[in-house]
Parts: C-alpha cells; sequence; structure tokens
C-alpha cells in the first residue's frame, strides 16, 4: 500500500526518467494492493452473495474511473499533475483505513 506513496516524490523529481520509475512503482503497488481488496469479498459474504457483491464492486469501479478520468483532465488543464499523483498516492491509504474501520474482524462465516 505505501509503495503507492512514491508518486508523490514523482511530482518533485527534476528527471522525466526518475518520475517514470517512481511511477511504475506506484503502479506496482496498486496492482499489488488491488488484487488483495478484491479478493475481500469472499472472506467477508457467504459463497452464494460472493458474485454480486463483486460485480457491485466492479460496477463502482467502473463509475470512479469515469469520475477519475474526467477530474483528471480538469485539474491537469488548469493545474498540472501533481495534485492528481498526491491524491492518487494517498486515497489507497484512506481506503484501506475506512476498509479497517468499517470492516472489523474478519472471521469464517457460518450458514
Amino acid at each position: 500500500m505505501f509503495l503507492m506513496c512514491f508518486g508523490i516524490p514523482a511530482v518533485m523529481v527534476k528527471s522525466s526518467i526518475t518520475a517514470l520509475g517512481l511511477i511504475a512503482v506506484v503502479m506496482f503497488g496498486f496492482q499489488s494492493w488491488i488484487s488483495n481488496v478484491q479478493t475481500l469479498p469472499s472472506d467477508y459474504f457467504p459463497e452464494v452473495a460472493v458474485g454480486s457483491v463483486t460485480g457491485m464492486g466492479g460496477v463502482g469501479a467502473g463509475l470512479g474511473a469515469i469520475l477519475f478520468t474526467q477530474t483528471t483532465g480538469f485539474v491537469v488543464d488548469h493545474y498540472s499533475y501533481t495534485p492528481i499523483l498526491i491524491t492518487a498516492a494517498l486515497l489507497p491509504i484512506f481506503a484501506t483505513l475506512v476498509l479497517f474501520k468499517l470492516g472489523g474482524r474478519i472471521r469464517p462465516i457460518s450458514i
């Protein structure tokens, strides 16, 4: 999760190659993080509901991607990539904290 924080120094370096390398680290961190998050429905919900919950998560991710893409274009046009990279670095940390707070303890479900 903390690999995604490398987006913050990516906006401060002078070399575009270094920035690109840091963004690659961010993308690796994101893929690792999202792979773990996407398996959580099987830990929290009964077997018969996992597909539905995962599908709702996919719809939410798609809508979020549409919104974030539109927002990114606006922010980059009016400011720069700096706020986008900082936001992208901090959102997964915030999301994980919310997940831990709302998720509670993971335990086997008995039906």
